[in-house]
């Protein structure tokens, strides 16, 4: 269902989301025919020798990092081009020549050289499509885990909404495509939690920048408690039908004592229509994809 519950309107020093409704969105990316059938690079189940770990306490509201020296919030999920500076020509993303020319398409909202407001194609913004795994993690937002046996439930600021990771178990043999996913996970070495995902759709970006993913993406977390107010998270992006091998990303956060979904960042059409006539409308020169 392609509802349009879940997005942020927020300023902060990275990030500028002032938006409105168009029918300028991106569309969904398409691979080749045939690359849907490709097997996935890596395992999409937990290893088969796991030994018995310790639950990692996981508890406490989470902020992306802002402590110098440390992995702070990005534009792009590339370790390579946090920043967007050389969007295509990043060393550690393995494009497929399709994936590559959809991301170039594309006009991201924020970030680097290629950045035009006015004229993005960000389905985030235009449709409100939610923010899916990865990018959810690069914007200002708080998010908490809530640990019980059966499942870990990853809470977040932005829609608001909720992850269920299912623990000790497999996914389903053919999930039904959402934007969230299918998530499993288990518990390794006493301080992490790794998260299994697949079954997604394909209609969200994995970062600002427009890199695609189809809906044979396999996306694997690994959350690790580095010590009681740094949490590391590195993410792998095993998409065979758009890239040629997997590829990482990586984060910081830290514990934040400002106090939980202390606002909603909830997706609103007319307030981003309003926002952009109030503050982008008058100052937009020539074509926009955000006039009607």
């Amino acid at each position: 269902m392609r509802a349009c519950l879940i997005s942020v309107i927020a300023l902060s020093a990275n990030i500028v989301l002032p938006a409105v409704a168009g029918a300028q969105a991106a569309e969904p990316a398409v691979p080749p025919p045939g690359f849907l059938d490709r097997p996935y690079y890596l395992p999409t189940e937990p290893p088969r020798n796991l030994a018995p770990s310790a639950v990692p306490d996981l508890s406490g509201d989470w902020a992306r990092e802002n402590r110098a020296g440390r992995v702070t919030g990005s534009q792009s999920l590339s370790v390579a081009d946090r920043n967007a500076r050389i969007r295509g020509k990043e060393p550690d993303i393995p494009y497929h020549p399709w994936a590559l020319e959809y991301t170039m398409k594309q006009v991201p909202p924020t970030g680097g050289a290629d950045s035009k407001f006015e004229l993005t194609t960000d389905p985030y913004i235009h449709t409100c499509e939610p923010l899916g795994v990865g990018r959810i993690h690069n914007y200002p937002a708080k998010f908490r885990f809530v640990q019980t046996p059966e499942a870990v439930y990853i809470l977040s600021e932005v829609g608001p909404q909720y992850r269920v990771v299912w623990l000790n178990t497999k996914h389903p043999e053919d999930p039904d495509p959402q934007y969230l996913g299918h998530s499993i996970g288990w518990y390794e070495n006493g301080d992490t939690l790794v998260v299994d995902s697949i079954g997604f759709n394909d209609r969200t970006w994995l970062d600002q920048q427009g890199h695609p993913h189809t809906e044979k993406l396999h996306f694997i977390e690994r959350y690790k408690k580095a010590d009681k107010s740094s949490l590391e998270l590195t993410m792998t992006i095993d998409d065979p039908a758009a890239y040629t091998k997997p590829w990482q990303g990586n984060l910081n956060f830290t514990t934040s004592e400002s106090g939980f979904l202390r606002y909603q960042w909830v997706c609103s059409r007319r307030d981003n229509y309003a926002h952009f006539e109030k503050v982008g409308a008058a100052g937009t020169v020539g074509e926009s994809s955000f006039k009607k």
